[in-house]
Order: C-alpha cells, then structure tokens, then sequence
C-alpha cells in the first residue's frame, strides 16, 4: 500500500509540475528497414544523396509527409545485423500515410526511370513498420532533428501497456524534460507498433532518446535528476515501476544522415 502511495503522489505531482506540452511533430511512423552489404555502403549513400533527397523533399513538400529521416545504425554493426539502414517517415493521420504508395519501393518506383531498380541492386529492403507516437518532449530551443538517435525496442507484458504509457508520460518525461534542459538530450519520444503485430513479435513500444552530442548517452537518470524534479519520489522504486512493465528486448544507435521537413 505504501508504494501504491507513493507512485500515485509522483504522478500528481509531475502533472502539476511539467511546463512541457507533448509533441506533435509526427504522430505517425512509417520505419522502411534495409540491408546494404559492406562493399556498396559508398554507392549507397551517393545514391541516397543524389536520387532519393529529391524525391523525399519533393513528397514533404506536397504535405503528404510531415518529415523523413534516413539514418545509419552504427551499432549494432556487422554482417550480421538485420538492417543498417533505416528510413523515418512521418505523418499527421493515417490516412495521409495510404493516400499514396506507403513503401519506400512504390515510392521510388512511382518516379519512374531506373531509381528504383539501382536501389534494389544496392539495397535489400527487409520490412516496413507502421507506429504511433504515444508520448515525446520537443526542444523549444532547436527545432532541429538530434543528430544520434538512442533506439530501444521493448516488449510491454500484455495487460499493462496502459499503465506503461502512464509511467512513461508521467514520470519518465519530466525526468528527459529536466535532461534536455541540462542539454544533456536532444528531445524524446515514446511509441507503440500499430502494424505488423501480435504475440509473435518480439517488440511492441520503442523509447528514442535523440543527442547533438554522442557522449551525452552517458548522462542517463540519476539520483540528482530525480531529487531535482521529483525529491519526495524514490528513485529505485519508481524506476522500477517502469521496469517492471517491459522489457528491453534490443538498444541501437542510429546516425542521421539527411532529413527532409514539412
């Protein structure tokens, strides 16, 4: 009873404390996962810079798309990783997402000529996901993407996904708020896998945490964060609140290399 207390006098205290408002820069997801080998990484990125910048800025442009990411996942690295390259395009509704080819494949290929034949001779297109964003702290100072990307895929124990996104927004967003302020973060995101699902697949919720500065992945939450912005909080028992609810099933770090916005 008395951790039941104790969490619920965190949560309304937060509520009352947070100056933040969530974000909204892309409440929609579409993650396009591809496989480069070692030897075409160069012609790649040249192709990605030459061929597909245009197409993507044009899309964004149109008001299709609210922005698109194209990264490379430094870790983990290797033969054999699944993917190492990975575009984020975001949206305002679904059905702005099926208005026209959601792919990355039917996206080059509506621009006709041979782009998306050179792609598919470089790159290995693996799989799309389609996710929600469910929780976030936008940097009112720089509006700009974080330049590295901290990318944790999680499982959420059946039954508890409610209270997880409680925990994450109530808790874990002020924490990332007082980080950002410390210029220790970028900003954050939390969300949840609308497509593919169910119990076979491994993953369910991903938590971002995107820096300008690769080494601030070091500075994490800390005692003296949490004392800062919650010093009547526990911190071993409400970071196990949260822990309790998922688990990590796999950590990445992702580079951006080029992005187009609305």
């Amino acid at each position: 009873m008395k951790k039941v207390t104790l969490l619920t006098l965190v949560l309304v205290f937060v509520k009352v404390a947070s100056g933040y408002s969530q974000t909204e820069d892309g409440a929609y997801l579409n993650i396009d996962y591809l496989k480069v080998e070692t030897e075409n990484l160069a012609k790649f990125e040249k192709l990605v810079n030459s061929e597909w910048v245009p197409i993507l800025k044009k899309e964004a442009s149109s008001g299709d798309v609210t922005g698109s990411y194209f990264y490379k996942v430094v870790y983990p690295g290797g033969n054999l990783s699944k993917y190492n390259y990975v575009l984020v395009r975001t949206y305002q509704d679904l059905d702005a997402i099926m208005a026209k080819g959601e792919r990355l494949n039917e996206l080059l290929a509506d621009e006709g000529g041979n782009i998306l034949s050179k792609s598919l001779d470089l790159a290995e297109f693996q799989y799309s996901e389609l996710w929600k964003t469910e929780a976030g702290v936008m940097n009112i100072i720089d509006a700009e993407p974080g330049a590295y990307a901290i990318v944790n895929f999680m499982r959420v124990k059946p039954g508890m996904e409610n209270q997880y996104l409680a925990l994450e927004n109530d808790i874990a967003r002020p924490l990332h708020e007082e980080r950002i302020r410390q210029d220790q973060m970028h900003n954050w995101r939390t969300y949840s896998l609308m497509k593919p699902g169910g119990i076979e697949y491994k993953y369910n919720f991903i938590t971002a945490d995107f820096y300008d500065i690769i080494s601030n992945m070091e500075y994490g939450f800390s005692n003296e964060i949490m004392k800062s912005v919650m010093p009547r909080a526990n911190f071993t028992e409400t970071m196990n609140a949260i822990i309790n609810t998922r688990e990590i099933v796999n950590s990445e770090l992702w580079k951006l290399l080029s992005y187009q916005k609305k």
